[in-house]
């Protein structure tokens, strides 16, 4: 029994390890990954998100690494393209004070001869050395431009080997320029060849000789200075290639669960134009750069059409959001149940979308990411709660005036202490115009946190009006006039009618009330005119009016000591 379980377990063993190892040796048999869309550097975008999209987060991964590599050796380029141009730009300034050296020691040499009236024996050997060494100078000079002309033979070599593949219309404008900057070296090294051989057949002055040799040499070395400024440029233009195209890859990355912080901050250390003080004082230097830059399909040219196009974006909004505007004001406009406030509102909140969302659109045409951008939106509202508790209270008050619809844009209205005309609303605020002429702007919460009076809100209003008779006049013939003042008025409404009667016995009068109703917009017309008549009616008719009066009885006292 015992021996049958051993070799039971031991069975039992070997199968668990014949799993293991065939797992194992499956991984291993499965191939790795190796990054493909690299393969040319230079694909369409569009082309690059569809190639992207159906690959996993670990094979995203290899596909950034490779992108990596490829604008790490660009940038690598740059840099020591720049290297290279700062050591040439140094030699340049170097030959300039070599030159300025020379030719201040030979005119020093010409002044004293010219001072001394007899020339020594010393003087004589000190202006054969000065000779010797101004015609070394030359010499060497001279050999400097030949040594030269084979570095101008690797740079045409270098650039028709680039650019001879390409037809003359199909180069880019950075191309177009290291050809022609390649052909101003040529011809640079041509004409310094020449000067060297007019210098040394000509009979001028030493110091003629080496500043027109002098000239030539900076004019090789600025022109080959000039070649790589462009050649710079070129390859600045490919690194933005290659960035717009890394980023891409970022973003598919980052959509499957990616981590892209750390390539996002080394994207951001490699691109730009960084320019030394000597680019900056070279004036020369500087316009290629600018230039070059302006002229670039990958810079000036490529932010002159994301300019273009977001320009041309916030104008389309804004002509949509006008166009949906008036569509909105037609709509609400079409139902009753809308007040002019809220119309406007609508009205209001059409356009302003609609212009918010212009503007997020017209960011993207920048360039710029408008994701954090909505999310920072978000963010900033919620802190703007709480920070603007008062003014939201003032919000949700203007909203609810919209709704239930208290007063609306024309209405007289008494609310919060103020008496007057609304003008406007906005949701915070609503601007009111008072009699004399005041404006007033009463924030939301305040109006409809109170009592609301709307004395123009109905299209009818009563006008009551109160006259006193005297005791003594007849109150039949008062009445009578009074009904008919008010049935004669054109402007007093025959329903309701208008009500005349006895109101109270006051102290000095017999108070009539007399109550007619007018159309809202004539109240005060009706209340001065029928005032005016009645009192010329009763004038006429011998009714009189009369004012309060008081009667002072005097009594004499008796003296009672008389």
């Amino acid at each position: 029994m015992f021996v049958k379980g051993s070799r039971f377990s031991a069975i039992c063993i070997f199968f668990i390890l014949s799993f293991f190892a065939s797992g194992s040796l499956s991984e291993e048999a499965k191939p790795a990954y190796t990054a493909a869309t690299m393969s040319d550097p230079q694909i369409p975008i569009g082309d690059l998100e569809l190639l992207l999209k159906p690959l996993t987060k670990s094979e995203l991964v290899v596909e950034t690494e490779a992108w990596l590599e490829l604008l790490k050796s660009k940038a690598t380029e740059i840099s020591t393209a720049e290297i290279e141009k700062r050591q040439k730009a140094r030699e340049i300034e170097e030959k300039e004070e070599e030159i300025e050296e020379k030719l201040e020691k030979i005119e020093e040499q010409v002044e004293a001869e010219a001072a001394a009236p007899a020339e020594s024996m010393e003087q004589l050997e000190k202006k054969i050395e000065a000779v010797a060494e101004a015609e070394e100078v030359i010499e060497k000079k001279a050999e400097t431009i030949d040594q030269a002309e084979s570095e101008v033979q690797e740079i045409a070599a270098e650039s028709q080997t680039k650019l001879e593949s390409k037809p003359e219309e199909e180069l880019s404008s950075s191309e177009e320029d290291i050809k022609k900057k390649t052909e101003e070296v040529v011809e640079a090294q041509e004409k310094a060849k020449e000067t060297v051989e007019q210098v040394a057949q000509s009979d001028m002055e030493l110091d003629e000789k080496v500043k027109k040799i002098g000239e030539a040499e900076i004019e090789v070395q600025s022109k080959v200075k000039e070649h790589m400024l462009v050649t710079i440029n070129k390859l600045r233009e490919e690194q933005t290639g290659l960035i717009d195209r890394f980023n891409v890859v970022l973003s598919a990355l980052e959509l499957k669960g990616g981590e892209i912080e750390e390539y996002e901050k080394y994207v951001a250390a490699v691109s730009g134009v960084d320019m030394d003080i000597q680019d900056i004082k070279d004036v020369n230097a500087f316009r290629i750069i600018v230039w070059g830059w302006l002229k670039s399909t990958e810079g000036g040219l490529r932010w002159l059409k994301n300019i273009t196009f977001f320009l041309l974006t916030l104008l389309a909004f804004y002509i949509l959001a006008h166009v949906l505007g008036k569509i909105t004001h037609k709509t609400v406009s079409a139902s009753k149940k809308f007040s002019d406030l809220l119309k406007q509102f609508f009205v209001s909140l059409v356009r302003k979308l609609v212009m918010i969302i212009g503007i997020i659109v017209a960011l993207s045409m920048l360039e710029i990411d408008i994701g954090p951008f909505v999310a920072g939106l978000g963010v900033a509202g919620f802190i703007l709660g709480f920070a603007l508790q008062g003014t939201l209270s003032n919000f949700a008050s203007g909203l609810m005036i919209l709704i239930y619809r208290p007063f609306d844009v024309g209405h007289f209205i008494e609310a919060a202490g103020i008496r007057g005309v609304v003008k406007s609303m906005s949701l915070v605020s609503t601007t009111v115009t008072t009699p004399d002429n005041q404006i007033v702007i009463v924030p939301n919460g305040e109006l409809w946190g109170g009592v609301i009076t709307n004395i123009t809100g109905s299209n009818t209003r009563r006008v009551d009006l109160m006259f006193g008779i005297s005791y003594t006049d007849d109150i039949a013939k008062a009445s009578s006039i009074l009904e008919d003042i008010v049935a004669t008025h054109e402007r007093i409404l025959k329903d309701p009618e208008p009500v005349v009667k006895v109101h109270e016995l006051a102290d000095s009068s017999v108070n009539f009330v007399c109550r007619p109703w007018v159309k809202t917009v004539d109240y005060w017309d009706v209340y001065w005119d029928v005032t005016r008549t009645v009192k010329e009616r009763f004038d006429a008719e011998g009714v009189s009016i009369p004012f309060p009066q008081s009667d002072v009885h005097l009594y004499k006292a008796s003296n009672g000591s008389s």
